[in-house]
């Protein structure tokens, strides 16, 4: 009779466990923190950044602080048969696009999308390694980028210059681009015009003389002055801000693509989002310095 009990007892166990083996499991799930990005986030839970993307249903690879993320696939635990080892060669991304982050090399996101830096550098007429926080690389030779993306933009549409730099002006952006993303973490000092520390106009000084444009030192106000607002900005116009911490004109930053710029904030350079509401609500204008026009 106990032994009857028993095998029963032990039935209904094995039942139970097997219900609850079949039931679908919960998606784990990562809440963003300061300095986090995607491919960190995908090297610490042993995934690919493509599979977050699609987890997660991101276009291209911004995220904020707090921001909830899937970082695992919604499975089932039901038995499924094993199957038969894969020979088959990895699939190029089917992503068309990568958007340069803080941290990121071509060799990073060459490994990242299973492809070769010479490839990268080719599809995107790249002569050296260096890259920028905010441009944007075709991850195949059919891909296109937009080039003419759409701007987060209070300003004056139609007041100023619908035209594209000259080359000289595309070289001068380019490198001071490259020197400002270079400066990013560099301390927030008031009147700071060197990589000890700056202030948003001690960034543009310094970063456009970098750069190879000879400009003086002015305030913010004093740089809004002697510039042109163009309509169509691109990466290394101007961008600018009032009433921060004073009414009127009083921050600024460079404009380096996708709604994205860089500027020296409280917490030191940084890379920051017009279209946040802190800035798309104090957001005046893009501009250009003449001698780059």
């Amino acid at each position: 009779m106990k032994k009857t009990k028993k095998l029963r007892i032990l039935a209904l166990t094995t039942i139970a466990t097997s219900f609850l083996a079949l039931q679908t499991a919960e998606a784990a799930t990562y809440t963003v923190q300061k300095g986090d990005t995607l491919s960190k986030i995908a090297t610490n839970h042993k995934v690919t950044v493509q599979d977050i993307k699609t987890w997660n249903n991101l276009k291209n690879d911004m995220i904020y602080v707090a921001q909830k993320l899937e970082v695992s696939k919604q499975t089932t635990n039901e038995t499924v048969k094993p199957s038969n080892p894969s020979t088959t060669t990895p699939s190029k991304p089917t992503t068309t696009s990568h958007t340069v982050v803080k941290g990121d090399s071509l060799s990073k996101i060459a490994n990242q999308y299973s492809l070769s830096v010479k490839e990268i550098k080719d599809w995107n007429g790249l002569a050296t390694d260096t890259i920028y926080i905010g441009q944007v690389l075709k991850l195949s030779a059919g891909a296109s980028v937009p080039g003419n993306e759409t701007v987060h933009n209070n300003g004056s549409s139609g007041a100023g210059t619908s035209k594209d730099p000259t080359a000289n002006g595309q070289a001068i952006n380019k490198k001071t681009v490259e020197v400002a993303n270079s400066l990013v973490g560099t301390p927030y000092l008031y009147g700071g015009n060197t990589p000890d520390g700056l202030d948003c106009s001690g960034l543009i000084y310094y970063a456009f003389n970098q750069g190879g444009l000879k400009i003086g030192r002015h305030s913010s106000e004093g740089y809004f002055g002697n510039s042109t607002q163009v309509n169509n900005p691109v990466s290394g116009d101007l961008v600018f801000f009032e009433n921060t911490y004073k009414q009127g004109i009083s921050h600024m930053g460079i404009y380096i693509g996708n709604n994205k710029f860089i500027h020296a904030g409280a917490d030191g350079v940084e890379v920051s989002d017009v279209t946040y509401s802190y800035w798309s609500t104090r957001l005046v204008a893009y501009k250009r310095f003449d001698a780059i026009k």
